[in-house]
């Protein structure tokens, strides 16, 4: 019994071998911050590469307000070859300076000042996927939209 307790006694004082089982814990841990870490970031990147390409595609409908081809086309030329994003059709909104929605083909009256003539896009993609177990903090689509009042047809 007591060589036996001397046994575990020496095992306890043992040193040896200590810093491979800290670094077999640790380890793991710090990958995985570090690959969420560097996840985050793409998509941050991804995310800018989108509100680009629609910053782009705004400046084209400024040129040429009934483009909505062109307005694509410019979006798509802008992106990554590899960005796998889809380009929505841009939309027409027309409105009063109050807010009141009017009609926009002809661009309806308003009661008090002119109508505006509203072009919206957005942009989307998938986000980067790195660490599996980040499921729930990462968002299931990067989007970017912009839009911009543009001369009535």
């Amino acid at each position: 019994m007591w060589s036996l307790l001397g046994s575990w006694r020496r095992l306890g004082a043992d040193q040896r071998g200590v810093s491979a089982i800290e670094a077999a814990i640790a380890l793991p841990v710090l990958a995985l911050a570090l690959a969420g870490t560097l996840e985050f970031g793409l998509n941050v990147y991804n995310r800018q590469q989108l509100q680009a390409a629609v910053q782009a595609g705004v400046q084209y409908a400024l040129r040429n307000p009934n483009d909505t081809a062109g307005v694509q086309s410019a979006i798509t030329a802008a992106l990554p070859a590899d960005a796998g994003a889809t380009v929505t059709t841009p939309t027409y909104a027309c409105e009063c300076n109050d807010g009141t929605a009017i009609a926009c083909n002809p661009l309806g009256s308003c009661t008090q000042g002119s109508g505006r003539r509203i072009m919206s896009v957005t942009v989307t993609r998938p986000p980067i996927q790195l660490v599996s177990m980040l499921i729930g903090l990462r968002p299931s689509t990067l989007r970017a939209s912009g839009a911009v009042t543009v001369p009535p047809s």
